[in-house]
């Protein structure tokens, strides 16, 4: 249970099984200072609008441990309304096997994000001369264009990438032989994922979303 603005009033042993934490640990922080940064924002924003008696609000978040990667959990929550405890925060965490259960579709499109900002980052500070995973980055440009629904041209995968057009032609050709693109002739629209590259991106975006 927590009050109004989310401070833990209280919680049970499995929980501090599950955060690696103790109770008196746990009692007085935020909810928001034990989830994963990258969940923050929109999590406390659905919190925020979540009404007296609302819910239980269905949430897929990642929590912190101190020590080791973050921990997948389904959590519901609601909000109180009557007594003492009029707008507290009461919330049942189960814990999520990433083996069993699919991330949904905008989990997987944040962790592409996350993916592509981590590469990006590695470019700037190891420069062109040392990066060599533009396989990577121009596959992810293709699977975050198709998850916002938008097609995505040649000049588009140019200008996110850095990459010269005649050279990501070497590459998209690479990647049609490998069978993880279908290439069109459209200036519009460069090509989309198979089926094929839609399940090995996704299997590695589930590899690396405790990260």
């Amino acid at each position: 249970m927590s009050n109004a603005r989310g401070h833990i009033l209280a919680v049970d042993h499995g929980i501090c099984e599950l955060l690696h934490r103790s109770e008196a640990e746990l009692i007085g922080m935020s909810y928001t200072q034990i989830t994963h940064p990258d969940d923050v924002t929109w999590n406390a924003s659905l919190v925020d609008k979540l009404e007296a008696s609302g819910g239980p609000l269905a949430i897929r978040k990642r929590y912190l441990r101190p020590e080791g990667p973050a921990v997948w959990s389904d959590v519901q929550v609601s909000r109180l309304r009557s007594g003492l405890d009029e707008g507290r925060l009461v919330g049942t965490i189960n814990r999520v096997d990433l083996k069993t259960v699919k991330l949904s579709p905008e989990m997987f499109w944040r962790s592409a994000c996350r993916r592509e900002h981590a590469l990006r980052s590695r470019r700037t500070e190891l420069g062109d001369d040392l990066f060599s995973d533009y396989a990577w980055l121009i596959l992810l440009q293709f699977y975050k264009a198709e998850a916002e629904g938008i097609c995505i041209s040649l000049s588009q995968i140019s200008c996110r990438t850095g990459y010269r057009e005649s050279s990501l032609v070497r590459w998209l050709k690479a990647l049609e032989e490998k069978k993880l693109i279908d290439r069109f002739e459209s200036k519009l629209c460069v090509g989309q994922l198979t089926s094929t590259g839609i399940a090995k991106i996704e299997k590695l975006l589930e590899e690396t979303s405790s990260d």
